[in-house]
């Protein structure tokens, strides 16, 4: 969502209407799979989100329009090359430690970027076997911190009247595409339709970084 608005808007409003946006879809999907949550392990995910996310959005807050668009599209392609050849990853042995320090890097960059994902679907790819179990714990992971979010721009006064008004023009739009991904979800081959969405995630961000080098 976010590369795609930061071609039509500005990079800071993007970011922060795409956190409102994602945290309104977030409820209903942790609704339908929460019987399947790993309380203690996304517990300390969250936990060590909650002492990232300050300094990620200090960080949306102190770098310019175009250095943070760069930051935003070199973020998703990495990650998406990263999210492509992550099959490849082994079983791992999971810590205390390796936990709170996945949830804080994920809340350094979703605070600035709004693009939190990345790094926890990596730590969970080769952990987590189970779909249901770890679409929950990804849930369960991102609506805690998307609400601290939220709290902590509106409290430097980044949730503005525009951002309300985008929230509001594109939240049927998000409605539309979650009732969409249930049926894709049921239908598609998970590969093909994995590596399509990557395809088009690096299309975008290429872009966005095109935009802001030129």
């Amino acid at each position: 969502m976010t590369p795609l608005l930061t071609l039509a808007w500005d990079v800071k409003s993007a970011v922060v209407t795409s956190v409102v946006l994602s945290t309104a879809a977030l409820v209903p999907l942790l609704v339908e799979v929460r019987a399947h949550v790993p309380v203690s392990r996304a517990s300390l995910l969250v936990l060590g989100s909650f002492a990232g996310i300050p300094l990620g959005v200090a960080l949306l807050e102190g770098l310019d329009a175009s250095a943070l668009q760069v930051l935003v599209a070199s973020t998703v392609i990495a990650a998406s090359l990263l999210l492509y050849f992550a099959p490849h990853i082994q079983d791992a042995r999971e810590s205390s430690q390796g936990q709170l320090a996945t949830g804080f890097v994920s809340g350094v960059v979703g605070g600035s970027t709004s693009m939190g994902g990345p790094p926890i679907v990596l730590y969970l790819l080769g952990r987590e076997r189970d779909v249901k179990s770890f679409r929950a714990t990804l849930l369960a992971f991102f609506l805690p911190g998307s609400v601290l979010q939220i709290a902590i721009l509106a409290a430097v006064g980044r949730i503005t009247e525009d951002v309300l008004l985008l929230f509001a023009a594109a939240l049927p739009a998000v409605i539309c595409g979650l009732l969409a991904g249930a049926a894709v979800r049921r239908r598609v081959q998970p590969e093909r339709f994995r590596a399509l969405v990557i395809a088009v995630l690096i299309a975008t961000s290429a872009a966005v970084l095109a935009s802001a080098l030129l």
